[in-house]
């Protein structure tokens, strides 16, 4: 399979929104996309996906570029949304099996394949209730299990793991890798540490531009990092003064406990 090249790409409405992007997603990978919200994690996954026309600059896959003059991705490309993005009033099995028929997949095979896809999810228990009856977590597992059963060259994922606890979140990952390792081009855009840490490669972005790092994101439910001690003022002795030592039982020395901006930031060249 090919790599996504994204050369010079700007993206403007109003003000930029992405300005001078050049980078190439590499097939075979996990690539981590990360900064603030707001930073163009979602307007970059869009225009590598062919649902956004760049103001300026190309995304290239297999040579051709990825924006067909539509806005509908390409047959290659599959999407995992932050929003899901699924019928409501369609099954869990419906809504993966449309992605499938859509690809010319015959309807019974479709099906076959679309509670396979939601095995691998562990909600095969799930497949036959509607969406709307689901919850967040598993509405997500859902959007997962439609977008890896095509088996796209592409798969662009946005906050997958964002309603899963940690268990889920670890077989969503497990489930990535399986995609990378058959040889897609699969690009996470994520504020979570652990997420970007499981990736082979990481691009930070800030206001639109690539940067070396952003500081970490703190989710709800994850400890924030204790603070380094100010260091205390050192001790002056009384001039004049003459005092025999007082006694103390030695302390233990307690380091501050280290903190760890290393999360965000880019991978060394040639990772």
């Amino acid at each position: 399979m090919s790599d996504v090249h994204v050369r010079g790409v700007r993206y403007e409405v109003d003000r930029p929104l992405l300005a001078d992007i050049d980078l190439v997603l590499r097939a075979g990978e996990m690539t981590a996309l990360s900064g603030p919200s707001g930073s163009g994690k979602t307007t970059l996954l869009s225009i590598v996906g062919g649902l956004l026309e760049p103001t300026a600059g190309e995304a290239t896959y297999d040579g051709a570029s990825t924006w067909r003059g539509t806005g509908d991705p390409r047959p290659e490309v599959a999407f995992v949304l932050q929003v899901y993005g699924l019928v409501p009033i369609l099954s869990a099995r419906e809504n993966v099996s449309v992605a499938l028929r859509a690809r010319g997949v015959d309807p019974v095979a479709a099906d076959e394949q679309a509670v396979a896809a939601l095995t691998r999810f562990h909600i095969a228990d799930l497949a036959d209730r509607q969406v709307e009856e689901l919850s967040g977590g598993q509405m997500q597992r859902v959007a997962l299990a439609r977008g890896l059963c095509v088996g796209a060259g592409v798969l662009l994922a946005d906050e997958p793991t964002s309603e899963l606890d940690e268990g889920n979140r670890a077989l969503v990952l497990a489930e990535l890798r399986r995609e990378a390792e058959r040889g897609a081009v699969v690009v996470v855009a994520t504020h979570d540490p652990a997420v970007v840490d499981a990736c082979d490669a990481h691009h930070a972005l800030d206001d639109g531009r690539l940067v070396d790092h952003t500081e970490p994101v703190h989710l709800p439910g994850h400890p924030e990092p204790a603070p380094e001690p100010a260091p205390e003022p050192a001790l002056q002795p009384a001039p004049e003064q003459q005092h025999e030592p007082e006694q103390h039982e030695p302390q233990p020395h307690q380091p501050p406990a280290p903190v760890d901006h290393s999360a965000f930031r880019r991978p060394p060249a040639g990772r």
